[in-house]
């Protein structure tokens, strides 16, 4: 087609025509065939093209959105086809190969091998099972080490023909039905009364949770506090009631499991509060706090832990949408009084510091970078002196009740590269990658211990009231996860390739070093936190499996003649003691103790030169035995409940016909079981060969840091 100018000039067509002739006409999106499909539906029309048709255009330089290209340009009967004329490019996806494998009691696992940037495939790069994605820093990533373990236990779970099945759908049944004889029935209308033996509560909290988390302005809040309950009339502020249930829930954690179990009920009941309807109200320094206190409390009595990481990206946009990310914008200008300002910095500190920690721990991307804020760190003040805008701010070296968490914040920025290096999908996941933050991570840390020394020995009056052991034991804790995610994913290929040897070294050192520092310490505080939260639980189990696999590779090691690490044995050993412990406590979940009996006889049949059929059966044996000793602990608990009024009908559980079993009559318990719907999905599956295959439903394994009693 020709159009002729003012000029006389004859102007010709910059592109060809792609559109068959008919589809011009029509002025309709023509798919460039012969004959196209607009032709072949309208059935009487001739499909003809003026040019040959076209191939589709190749992929071409990515070009700026901002200018249309010069062959787009056509005239008002030209059809525009943007998509023929920029090529969308996105980063290349790395060949990636997933593999289905069933665990037998842990349930059906795809589990995602990649091989980034030209590296060698070292291990899984990411786990999914059922709706969940785990990325390499979630515990569960270790249960590849152990795979063969599971295949012990697999046929017997398959045919009913081990009574570990029956036992375990019984406690099973006894952990939901002890659950649900303290749980109030739902809905119900949270209690605004004051908790019990709160002096000691908040001398806990303020000892341990508060010098690492900087939330509340103590002065403040203990005053508060005090007047709230020496008040001779009811209470009627509910805002503040929810934090000091927090704080009392958090303070808890360090005391008897009785009040512990009360803490659950503190924190759902601020869970309640928060979640009622209106939203202006959350754009608040004080919402902000509560939200703050509601994680620490989830996190350290252990409800719904691992769904935190949820719950800081809502935090997280929140503190963003007040503007606490950027300083001198908003709370942080000149004008604002200092009290202001240094509250809203402790706050922010406080939200990275989750954010990172629960990135870590559930394995997803912490959504945030260096380059997304540029709020300072609090200044290093005690909280007395927020009042006074002419306070003077301390040197780095002098103890305020903020130095502990200014310490921890200046190794926020090699935790946070460790995290986006693991969780990330477009991380390269290289060694060379990760053996550079291994290095700037020890640097950090080497540091930070040094001030952790000076914490342990200083009698600085502003650390008189902290619990020196348990904070530096938490920090250490923390910071040690973090190389042990790092190195983890490098740890299987480490046991049979040199080049990953380091690597090897590392993970062994850190998990000893993790489980003498926090769960053979002496402060019985932290002995309390650490059975109390599934936190703890879940890294007790990842120094169990790790320990458990480097044994059995040393056992099997025909240069070591069976030789193994005794100190490493022994960790073994205590866990057994530890898991059963938390069972004696408050424990429902009785994997844990289950898992550690299972490898600790493992091992041992191992180190004893048996073959593999005995050492199957010594493992099956330890499984039995374990199995039914937590079993009568759950029934003699349930016993103790008998006299109590059930909140939800609890006593009893309704079978497939409508009738009321009792589980805890001993006379016929396995055949009611069998006729429960409500615990176990249905009686194809106990009766049809499946067994515990119905556990992969449940998510037996997964939820193993959430079986406290609640």
């Amino acid at each position: 087609m020709e159009h002729t100018g003012q000029g006389g000039a004859v102007r010709r067509r910059r592109r060809p025509a792609v559109s068959c002739i008919t589809c011009r006409k029509r002025k309709i999106r023509c798919d460039r065939k012969a004959p196209c499909g607009n032709c072949i539906k309208s059935k009487g029309s001739s499909c003809s093209y003026r040019d040959p048709p076209l191939s589709p255009p190749k992929a071409t330089t990515p070009r700026s959105a901002t200018s249309l290209p010069n062959d787009c340009v056509g005239d008002e009967n030209d059809e525009l086809d943007v998509a023929s004329c920029f090529s969308i490019t996105t980063p290349p996806t790395p060949p990636s190969l997933v593999n289905t494998t069933n665990l037998g009691i842990a349930g059906t696992f795809h589990i995602h091998h990649e091989s980034r940037q030209g590296q060698p495939n070292v291990g899984a790069f990411s786990i999914a099972h059922k709706t969940r994605y785990f990325g390499q820093s979630h515990w569960v990533n270790s249960i590849t080490l152990v795979r063969d373990l599971f295949a012990i236990l697999e046929p017997p779970f398959r045919n009913n023909s081990s009574p570990i099945v029956r036992c375990m759908l019984e406690c099973k049944g006894l952990a939901k039905t002890l659950k649900s004889r303290v749980l109030p029935c739902w809905p119900y209308e949270p209690l605004f009364d004051v908790p019990p033996d709160h002096d000691d509560l908040l001398r806990n909290y303020i000892s341990t949770s508060e010098s690492i988390f900087r939330v509340m302005h103590i002065p403040s809040f203990t005053r508060d506090f005090d007047a709230l309950c020496t008040s001779p009339t009811p209470p009627t502020n509910a805002a503040f009631i929810v934090q000091a249930k927090l704080v009392c829930a958090i303070g808890a954690t360090h005391t008897d499991t009785v009040l512990r179990q009360e803490a659950t009920q503190w924190v759902q009941d601020a869970q309640i509060w928060l979640s009622r309807p209106g939203f202006k109200h959350q754009l608040s320094l004080q919402h902000l706090q509560s939200h703050i206190l509601l994680l620490l409390a989830r996190k350290a009595v252990g409800v719904a832990e691992d769904m935190i990481w949820i719950s800081v990206g809502s935090l997280l946009r929140t503190a963003m949408y007040m503007g606490l990310h950027r300083d001198g914008v908003i709370g942080t200008s000149p004008t604002t009084n200092l009290f202001t300002s240094e509250m809203r910095r402790r706050i922010w500190n406080t939200i990275l510091e989750l954010s990172v920690q629960s990135s870590l721990n559930s394995g997803g991307p912490p959504l945030i970078s260096l380059q997304d804020f540029d709020t300072k760190p609090p200044s290093n003040l005690n909280d007395e002196d927020l009042h006074s805008d002419q306070a003077i701010h301390k040197a780095d070296g002098v103890f305020t009740s903020t130095t502990i968490s200014l310490a921890l914040r200046k190794t926020l920025p090699v935790r946070l590269a460790i995290v986006k290096f693991l969780n990330d999908w477009s991380s390269p996941g290289d060694y060379p990658t990760a053996l550079k933050l291994d290095s700037d991570f020890r640097a950090a840390y080497t540091l930070l211990a040094k001030f952790l020394s000076h914490v342990s020995h200083s009698s600085n009056a502003p650390l008189t009231n902290v619990n020196r052991e348990a904070v530096v034991n938490h920090i250490n804790l923390l910071l040690r996860r973090h190389l042990l995610a790092l190195h983890l994913p490098f740890f299987l290929p480490s046991l049979s390739r040199p080049e990953f040897a380091f690597s090897r070294v590392v993970v062994v050192d850190t998990a000893h070093r993790i489980w003498r520092g926090v769960f053979s310490t002496s402060d019985i505080g932290a002995s309390n936190v650490a059975k109390s939260s599934a936190c703890f639980r879940t890294v007790s189990m990842q120094v169990i499996i790790v320990l458990s696999t480097y044994l059995r590779v040393q056992a099997a090691d025909p240069i070591s003649g069976g030789m193994v690490r005794e100190d490493l044995v022994a960790i073994l050993e205590e866990a057994k003691q530890w898991t059963w412990r938390c069972i004696e406590g408050r424990e429902t979940n009785v994997k844990g103790y289950l898992f550690a009996c299972l490898v600790k006889a493992n091992v041992d049949a191992m180190r004893e030169g048996l073959t593999e059929p005995e050492v199957v059966k010594r493992s099956l044996e330890a499984a039995e035995e374990a199995i039914r000793k937590a079993r009568e602990v759950l029934k003699e608990r349930l016993r103790a409940l008998t006299n109590m009024e059930p909140s939800c009908g609890a006593a009893t559980v309704l079978g497939n016909q409508g009738e009321t079993v009792d589980i805890c009559d001993g006379n016929n318990e396995w055949e009611q079981l069998q006729q429960t719907f409500d615990f176990f999905g249905g009686s194809d599956d106990l009766q049809g060969g499946r067994g515990m295959m119905l556990a992969d439903g449940d998510n037996w394994f997964l939820d193993f840091g959430n079986g406290l009693l609640v």
